[in-house]
């Protein structure tokens, strides 16, 4: 199996952008980088990824850049803001946020199967040319595509999408130009200002329902195909972003994976199909990215418009995996988990007859993970309780009773005949 990396990239940026949406959306104090001045807090993050990417590769053109450090520049500026989903929640002190979402960022992509420059240029993306950035570094010991990501994310966090890019483009210009041997080097400022004459690069920024289009018109030619272990390993980063978003899930799709797996040896499926359920399983829940984590965390009952926006995860996680085109079946396990065989399930309200074997086997999985995992507001339940309350939603109709059973078998659980309660 090949998967295109490409695919992979846009698709988890996507994720991304959703991650940064919800948490500042949540948030009840501002965040201002203290050197620039910026108001982090004001931007709706909606495409930022895909526009920095932009920016940043036409930067590298401009500066004429060879094609591997265009292709770096272009993976990373698509991944820069990926530690944000982990930190944002945590801390709003503008100076702890952006020295921490750099480091945890650099931590999750450190074993990124290919390009292994990636982590420094993630590090080093809020570095400023004279030496006040977040870790300190000066000049051009700051690698040149952390340099280009920076100018490229300054100004797409600078744009605004309410205002038409001719009212907006001087004042982005000449802030620019002020920050000169700053901020930017010299260099790289003219690089920009050569960028910014053309009337086609505001344009583009404008333009942002052709924004894939327009990437595809000027990102590198990746031609890199990932086999199923390389992308495990980027589904495995995923699920620790994905885990990390909410205090109750410390390990869940973690745990959620090792289920699904361990159901599908138990079946003797094919390896390469087991290894794809355990994929399905890191990346069940990727779509809780775009969900507020004060709604995640909440101790007590949703109200109706929480339990909808709770709802919708499951409908984002297969906007954001229907992207990489190479994993149908993967998206479609992945993005069943909470349908039921009556039609009463979310977001698509599928019957029995369009859920295949796999989708039932996660779904089954999910919920006895949801029951058995400890809670800060209770304990997990032990398996005898947990599967008389799953027995009773066979018994309704909500779940499959073979996948019931098969998980039950790939347990080694035994049922206790009900004269021994």
């Amino acid at each position: 199996m090949k998967i295109n990396f490409d695919k992979i990239i846009r698709s988890i940026s996507i994720a991304l952008d959703l991650a940064e949406i919800s948490s500042m959306d949540e948030s009840d104090k501002e965040i201002i980088e203290d050197v620039t001045n910026i108001n982090y807090s004001e931007h709706k993050f909606m495409h930022h990824a895909q526009r920095t990417a932009y920016i940043s590769l036409e930067l590298a053109c401009q500066l004429n850049l060879p094609e591997n450090s265009r292709k770096l520049i272009y993976i990373a500026s698509l991944l820069h803001d990926i530690g944000a989903a982990s930190c944002l929640n945590q801390s709003h002190n503008s100076h702890t946020y952006i020295y921490e979402h750099c480091t945890i960022g650099a931590n999750i992509t450190k074993n990124f199967p290919i390009f292994n420059n990636l982590s420094d240029i993630i590090l080093y993306h809020h570095e400023n040319f004279d030496g006040t950035g977040a870790m300190k570094v000066l000049g051009n010991d700051i690698p040149i595509e952390s340099q280009i990501i920076r100018l490229a994310d300054l100004v797409d966090v600078s744009y605004s999408e309410k205002k038409p890019s001719f009212k907006q483009k001087n004042r982005i210009i000449n802030w620019v130009k002020g920050n000169s041997k700053k901020i930017f080097s010299a260099d790289l400022v003219d690089a920009f200002l050569n960028c910014s004459k053309r009337d086609n690069f505001w344009f583009n920024l404008e333009n942002i329902l052709s924004m894939d289009f327009i990437l595809d018109s000027i990102c590198p030619n990746l031609n890199i195909y990932l086999d199923i272990h390389q992308f495990e390993e980027i589904a495995y980063m995923f699920s620790q972003i994905i885990d990390n978003k909410s205090k109750f899930t410390a390990k869940h799709s973690h745990s959620i994976s090792n289920l699904a797996y361990k159901v599908s040896k138990y079946l003797n499926y094919p390896e390469e199909k087991c290894i794809k359920m355990r994929i399905a399983g890191l990346l069940h829940d990727i779509g809780k990215l775009a969900v507020p984590t004060k709604i995640l965390d909440k101790n007590s009952s949703l109200s109706s418009d929480e339990f909808s926006i709770i709802k919708s995860h499951v409908y984002y996680t297969k906007i954001i995996l229907d992207r990489i085109e190479d994993i149908p079946d993967i998206s479609e396990w992945a993005s069943n988990h909470h349908e039921k065989l009556n039609g009463n399930g979310y977001p698509r309200g599928l019957c029995a007859d369009n859920l295949s074997e796999e989708s039932r086997i996660m779904s089954v999985c999910d919920i006895y993970q949801a029951l058995t995992e400890d809670r800060p507001y209770r304990k997990g339940l032990s398996d005898d309780k947990t599967f008389a309350i799953m027995d009773e939603m066979v018994k309704e109709n909500f779940i499959c009773e073979k996948a019931l059973s098969y998980l039950k078998g790939s347990l080694g659980y035994i049922e206790k005949n009900p004269l021994e309660h």
